[in-house]
């Protein structure tokens, strides 16, 4: 499987980072990994047992206050012990953390699971999410592939009763619409089927707006089809925001620093993930093909999620149809993880849209 380039493409314009001699890094790393798998301050005493560092526990107390001092790590309260700030996650991510990929055999039995799914974008979507969750441990969001305004593909007329017919339109990303209408004249299947056909041909990378404009052109039964459409279309675009797959938010409230947190806060965070209207305040401005997006903690632009870590990539195909995928998760997350899940998951979401595009 292709790695990620070690240009570091999640990268963010932020300050400089500090220097560290070798020993200061192997001690910030080692602090890190602890405190994601603990979730407690760390002491000099356990990076000496338990990472093997050929130091005194005293030289190690030495080197965590200079990494204090340069903003790295952080002392709560009266405990012994050093957690890690922002910076000093940011630091972890672009210079100590490793190549964010997985296993082998996950991206295989990954792979398979969406091979094995059907040519339905609301169960793609429904599965990345799902499997963001597992891989990541945290919570995941993914919004469906959409450019910026619905774009009809291919229009089908399927005869359902003698008046009756099923409209179904393919838009550019794989959407699927379906949508039952009654016929004002009855129609032979054979001129439903050419109708479909016409209309794709001379309606093919429409929006609502354009479709809408046409319908006083057309008579009879291809009016009524075009009229249905341009609703379809319409109403589509209306309730995009509203069209999100999250999945793992229980495995938030799992963690041990929401759980012993402030109540009302917590609320506040969770009414915010599960508020499909409010989605677009989470999602990273400008962030182009093959990039994942960390923000870390007060780098969040919401302010019910400073105390979290936001990891998003995009996937998409032509003609501006894009989508995210991502994952909420503590600051203490395995970032390594979390950008290799969203990674590889981005990938074959990029690979499924492209494939319902025929590219």
């Amino acid at each position: 499987m292709t790695q990620i380039e070690r240009n570091e493409p999640y990268k963010q314009e932020r300050a400089a980072l500090p220097e560290l001699a070798d020993r200061q890094r192997e001690i910030l790393r080692a602090v890190i990994r602890e405190f994601i798998t603990t979730a407690q301050p760390v002491a000099s005493g356990v990076l000496v047992r338990r990472y093997g560092l050929p130091l005194s526990s005293a030289t190690v107390r030495n080197e965590l206050a200079e990494l204090e001092d340069l903003g790295l790590l952080t002392h709560p309260h009266t405990s012994a012990g050093r957690v890690p700030t922002d910076l000093g996650y940011r630091f972890f991510i672009e210079s100590l953390m490793p190549d964010p990929s997985l296993q082998p055999e996950e991206q295989l039995t990954v792979s398979h699971q969406f091979q094995q799914a059907q040519r339905d974008t609301a169960q793609w979507l429904r599965l990345a999410a799902s499997t963001l969750a597992r891989l990541s441990a945290e919570a995941s969001i993914v919004t469906p592939p959409a450019g910026a305004t619905s774009v009809l593909k291919h229009i089908d007329v399927v005869p359902i009763q003698e008046r009756r017919v099923l409209i179904v339109a393919v838009l550019d990303g794989g959407t699927v619409l379906q949508q039952l209408l009654d016929l004002d004249h009855h129609a032979l299947p054979d001129e439903l089927r050419a109708a479909g056909q016409r209309l794709t041909e001379l309606h093919h990378g429409g929006d609502a707006e354009s479709i809408a404009k046409v319908v006083p052109t057309e008579r009879g039964v291809s009016r009524q089809i075009l009229q249905a459409l341009a609703r379809m279309l319409a109403e589509t675009e209306s309730a995009r925001s509203h069209d999100v797959y999250y999945d793992g938010i229980q495995n938030i409230l799992a963690q041990p620093e929401f759980g012993l947190g402030d109540p009302a806060r917590l609320r506040e965070m969770v009414a915010l993930l599960e508020d499909r209207t409010r989605v677009t305040e989470l999602l990273p401005p400008g962030i182009g093909d093959g990039e994942v997006h960390v923000a870390i903690g007060a780098e969040n632009r919401v302010e019910p999620l400073l105390d979290c870590s936001l990891v998003f990539g995009r996937y998409g195909g032509s003609h501006g149809v894009v989508g995210y995928v991502g994952i909420v998760g503590p600051r203490r997350m395995d970032y390594a993880r979390s950008i290799g899940a969203v990674t590889f998951i981005g990938r074959l979401m990029t690979d499924l849209v492209r494939a319902v595009e025929g590219n």
